[in-house]
């Protein structure tokens, strides 16, 4: 009986092995990574519902972006805006993400157009000396009353701009607005000539 068995174990070894050492075995696996984000900082020359239009100053032309589903709107701080404040030549840093051929925003902040009144600049219209080949320019820092009075001046601006933007039909505010602007050219105009 062991001649017939070890035979029989033999025999259906053999069988059973190609099948075992036949098959294949695949795996398949796919790995996902996100698009690292990046950023593009430059002046809106179109701003639409769907996309934004934004002129860098390191390109030629103006580059075209799309938003995404989520987008977040800041200031420099940080801190939330609306939509709504956001307007054409008005200077803006986008964080997105390609996607194929476009680019998908996710985040814009958007920057103030003046110089904070701590850090108030004049700077009077080139001087140009005796000697024709040499220009000198004179920069003066605003301090004290004078800054206090610029930074609330442009600070009633910026609130007329965001009031104007909530609410586009209101005479009186575009009016109001444009009084304290010029207010405010009146005020710097008179600082650069004390000086």
């Amino acid at each position: 009986m062991n001649k017939l068995l070890i035979p029989g174990v033999a025999a259906l070894a053999l069988l059973c092995t190609p099948m075992v050492h036949g098959q294949a075995v695949v795996r398949e696996t796919t790995t996902t990574t996100a698009a690292a984000p990046l950023e593009a900082t430059g002046t809106i020359t179109e701003w639409e519902p769907n996309r934004v239009i934004i002129r860098e100053s390191s390109a030629a032309d103006p580059v075209p972006f799309a938003f995404s589903n989520r987008v977040e709107y800041v200031d420099e701080a940080g801190a939330p805006v609306t939509r709504e404040v956001i307007t054409r030549d008005m200077p803006v840093t986008v964080r997105y993400v390609r996607e194929g051929d476009r680019m998908l925003v996710n985040r814009v902040v958007v920057h103030r157009r003046m110089a904070p009144a701590a850090a108030v600049t004049v700077a009077p219209a080139a001087a140009v000396t005796t000697d024709s080949r040499t220009t000198t320019t004179t920069t003066t820092t605003v301090s004290g009353h004078d800054a206090k009075e610029i930074e609330k001046r442009r600070d009633k601006i910026a609130k007329l701009e965001r009031e104007l933007a909530e609410h586009p039909g209101r005479d009186g505010v575009r009016e109001d607005l444009a009084q304290e602007r010029a207010k405010l050219e009146r005020l710097e105009r008179d600082i650069q000539e004390r000086r």
